[in-house]
Order: structure tokens, then C-alpha cells, then sequence
């Protein structure tokens, strides 16, 4: 293995791997919780290609071994269908390395051992195509609603490796241009220094997707504006830059990791800071009194949903994992609740910007219609859908709405 790869790397992994496999945390929040970069890539490797990893190891397990030695056997074939033939040997001893060091039983070793070496002998990516590492309903889903050729367009897409991008005043050292004003990828090997510039707050990791909603939105120096569900704050930042230090802005989530995000990712912002209301969107009626605030007052209002993440697979790979075809009904209905709550703090002649990380029509044109078709008071002005395969960053959807003024 490479000089940089070391045991510890792997035993970090596996412990995020056996947490989110009891269920009830989300990829995103234990890797915040990992403190080595090469442990991440490990991680996403084996999520990216897990529907693969399993029907490679099912053959050749009797039985479900402890979660410790399946997230083992895992991370081993995940680095199998990266590294080339004369490698895997390797990596079957280094698996062996690793399993002592988690201090597995000698039986335990022995079976690691044996299931590495059986899935060698049949051959670890024969006939595995990774592009196919999603759900039957998914796939299916997409090639109806994009094509078959497209669908496996957004396939191969997030089965890709994915870009890190910053939004930084200048250029980075690390950074290279891209088509997109203010944002730079960064050049690989050199993240390190991109996420330990961030921590200074010099730079802002971000994808590019981000400035679509908030161009939309239009915020002009001297406005109130509101951002909902504004965690972990990448649009706040950038709403906040274009406010020019004039205006006020007030953002929204509910108390949590994601709120405290928020608010240390807001302190690295120059005054005005923006106001931070910790409370579900259905609960800021009763709260806002407190903070000067009253329905039908903002001159904007962005709200970011939560949904199906299924534009940014390629950078939350556990999506296919977790989502069900039913869930993407369920949130549609509560993304239609959240953007009536929104509505009510904009004033008539006000902006509502509504936009979601989903490819899904139900999450994106469906809520938006059924929105208008409620609220007659309102039209939509402007709408786009990020397709990634085509734009090259996140894919989402974003619509402008505005709320006309009484005669």
C-alpha cells in the first residue's frame, strides 16, 4: 500500500461506516466527526460503489459477520476495484494488518482472510459495472424521466469522483479557474490547504450550484431579506457579500449541529452579522415578535428545502443508500408546507427565491405549481434546473417568485 495509507486511516473509517450502518445519522454528519482526509476517501469510495461491494461479497458470506468485520471486508473490496490486479494481495494482507490492530479474534482474522482470498479467486469486478452501483427503482425512474442515454449520462456522473470548489475573493494558489466568477477547483492533492484556509475563513467551500439561487434572488444593498433553513450558511455568505454590509439579513434553522454550524460559519462574516432565529420554520410566527420582525415585511426570502439530495449523489453517494421511491412523495408534500410558510414573511411586491438539491419534477416544477395554484397572489418569474452531467457542478432546481401588489 502507499506510504500515506495507513492502518488507522482504515480503522477510522470503519468506525463512521458501523455508525451510519446502525442507522439514524447521515454521511455528511460523521464525516464533520473524521480527522484524517485519506480515511474520507476510503469512505466514499466504499459508499459510491457499495450496492457493487455487496453483490461482489454476497456469494461468499454464509452469514452476516459483526458490523466491525463487514465495514472491514467493505473498505477491502472497495480498494480492490480501484488498485490494479498485482495489488489486491496487498491489500488482503494490509486487511489482515488491520483486523489485528482492531484486535478481531483469530477466528475472525481467518474468516476476513478467507472471504478476501475466495472473492480474488472468482474474480473481484467480474462483470461488476460500476456505473450501475444505484437501486433498480432509481435507475429506472431516471431513464423514463431522462432518456436512457441520459440516465446513464447522471450514472456515470456520480459514480465520478467529485471536485472541490472554493468561492474566494482572488485565486488561490491551489485553485484553478472555472467558467464560474469567484470560484476555483482545487487542484488535487492539495485540499489540505483549501479546508485549512476555510478554517481561517480566507476562502469558502463551496459548489457553484450556489450562486444560481442567490443571482435570483437579487439581493440589493438596504434590503431586509430572509434565509430559511439557511444551515450550514454557503448561501448566507453569499447573500450577506451582496448586501455590501447595508440591510439586514435573518437567518433560520432549527437548534442542532446544523444551527451551530451556522452560527460559526455566520461569526467568520464582517459586520452587520446577520440576526440567527434557532426554531422550526412552523414556530417563527411566535418568535419573531422578539426580534423586531413581522409576516409580510422581508423584500426577499430564500428557502433552501430539505429533499431528496438526488442532484448530489456524487457528493452524498449514502443517498442511494438511504432513499426510498416513496420518500420523494413524502418530501414534495413537505417542501409544499415549508414555501407557504416562506411566503407569508414577504412583502407584496417581495421576491421569494425556492430551491432544492433534487432532480426530481415532484421536489421542483410539481411544488412550485401546486404553490401558484394555491396562492393566486403569486407568479413565477424565472425558474432553472441544474442537470450535473451537463453543468458540471451539484444539480438542483431554483425558481424567482414574486408576490404582486394589490391593486
Amino acid at each position: 500500500m502507499e506510504p500515506h495509507h495507513q492502518k488507522s486511516d482504515w480503522r477510522e473509517a470503519i468506525a463512521i461506516l458501523v455508525k451510519f450502518c446502525r442507522g439514524g445519522v447521515h454521511l455528511d454528519t460523521l464525516l464533520d466527526s473524521s480527522q484524517q482526509l485519506h480515511s474520507r476517501w476510503l469512505i466514499m469510495e466504499t459508499f459510491r460503489k457499495w450496492l457493487v461491494i455487496e453483490a461482489i461479497l454476497s456469494p461468499h458470506l454464509r452469514r452476516n459477520p459483526r458490523p466491525e468485520t463487514h465495514n472491514l471486508l467493505r473498505l477491502a473490496v472497495a480498494e480492490f476495484l480501484v488498485r490494479e490486479a498485482k495489488d489486491h494481495p496487498k491489500v488482503v494482507h494490509f486487511a489482515g494488518e488491520v483486523a489485528k490492530a482492531m484486535k478481531l479474534s483469530k477466528p475472525e482474522r481467518g474468516f476476513v482472510n478467507g472471504v478476501l482470498r475466495s472473492v480474488l479467486r472468482a474474480g473481484p469486478s467480474e462483470g461488476a459495472d460500476l456505473r450501475i452501483s444505484h437501486p433498480a427503482w432509481l435507475i429506472k425512474r431516471w431513464k423514463r424521466q431522462f432518456g436512457e442515454a441520459e440516465a446513464l449520462r447522471l450514472l456515470e456522473w456520480n459514480q465520478s469522483v467529485p471536485s472541490l470548489h472554493v468561492r474566494a475573493p482572488s485565486q488561490p494558489p491551489y485553485g484553478e479557474e472555472t467558467p464560474w466568477a469567484g470560484y476555483y477547483r482545487v487542484i488535487k492533492g492539495r485540499s489540505h490547504e483549501a479546508i485549512h484556509d476555510a478554517g481561517k475563513g480566507k476562502v469558502y467551500i463551496q459548489d457553484p450550484f450556489t450562486r444560481i439561487p442567490v443571482d435570483l434572488l437579487n439581493p440589493v444593498p438596504g434590503e431586509q431579506i430572509m434565509d430559511l433553513c439557511a444551515a450550514p450558511g454557503g448561501k448566507s455568505r453569499f447573500i450577506h457579500e451582496r448586501l455590501k454590509g447595508r440591510g439586514r439579513l435573518i437567518l433560520v434553522d432549527r437548534p442542532g449541529v446544523r444551527l451551530d454550524r451556522l452560527k460559526a460559519n455566520s461569526e467568520k462574516l464582517g459586520e452587520p452579522h446577520p440576526d440567527i432565529i434557532g426554531c422550526p420554520l412552523e414556530g417563527l410566527d411566535e418568535v419573531a415578535p422578539e426580534h423586531g420582525l413581522a409576516p409580510a415585511s422581508m423584500d426577499a426570502v430564500m428557502i433552501d428545502v430539505p429533499c431528496s439530495n438526488t442532484g448530489v449523489i456524487r457528493k452524498r453517494p449514502d443517498v442511494k443508500l438511504r432513499l426510498k421511491d416513496s420518500d420523494i412523495r413524502l418530501q414534495a408534500k413537505e417542501q409544499l408546507k415549508l414555501i407557504g410558510l416562506a411566503a407569508r414573511w414577504v412583502r407584496p411586491g417581495g421576491r421569494l427565491v425556492y430551491s432544492t438539491c433534487s432532480l426530481e419534477p415532484e421536489e421542483n416544477t410539481g411544488v412550485v405549481s401546486a404553490f401558484l395554484e394555491a396562492h393566486p397572489g403569486w407568479q413565477l418569474e424565472n425558474e432553472i434546473i441544474s442537470l450535473p452531467w451537463e453543468c458540471r457542478h451539484d444539480g438542483g432546481g431554483a425558481f424567482l417568485l414574486t408576490l404582486r401588489v394589490s391593486a
